[in-house]
């Protein structure tokens, strides 16, 4: 079963602390973290993006910043925060988001491809022959 979710980076306004997690409506996820009575400062969102493997992706980014956890008592998904003083900031965590999601591009463009060929009689080698001959 394909698990359709977004991918989800919210940071904690004033601080180096980000969030990251997966949910089907990202906007109630914030709401919902937002009203643990330990986080007393807002978050923002810094990227969510829609993906088939987001669970495989989330533990990715998890596991990239594993030596960055600082977990936040007392808050909805608190193990899922993160010290990102000494990354390159911004970019490159919406860099890391944006790279899986282009990583979904590409295989869902590949299997797409994959049953076109097939629709046709093809198979690859034949396909890349009438493309490039």
């Amino acid at each position: 079963m394909l698990d359709y979710r977004y991918l989800y980076v919210f940071k904690v306004k004033g601080k180096s602390l980000y969030k990251i997690g997966i949910s089907k409506d990202w906007k109630v996820r914030k709401h919902q973290v937002q009203q643990s009575k330990q986080m007393r400062r807002k978050l923002r969102l810094v990227i969510a993006v829609p993906l088939i493997a987001a669970t495989f992706f989330e533990k990715q980014l998890h596991k990239k910043f594993a030596d960055f956890r600082k977990p936040l008592k007392g808050v909805s998904g608190g193990t899922e925060f993160f010290n990102l003083t000494n990354y390159d900031g911004l970019i490159g965590l919406r860099g890391e988001v944006i790279k899986y999601f282009l990583i979904q591009l590409i295989i869902l463009t590949i299997l797409i491809m994959t049953a076109m060929i097939n629709f046709l009689g093809w198979n690859w080698r034949e396909y890349l022959e009438i493309m490039f001959s």
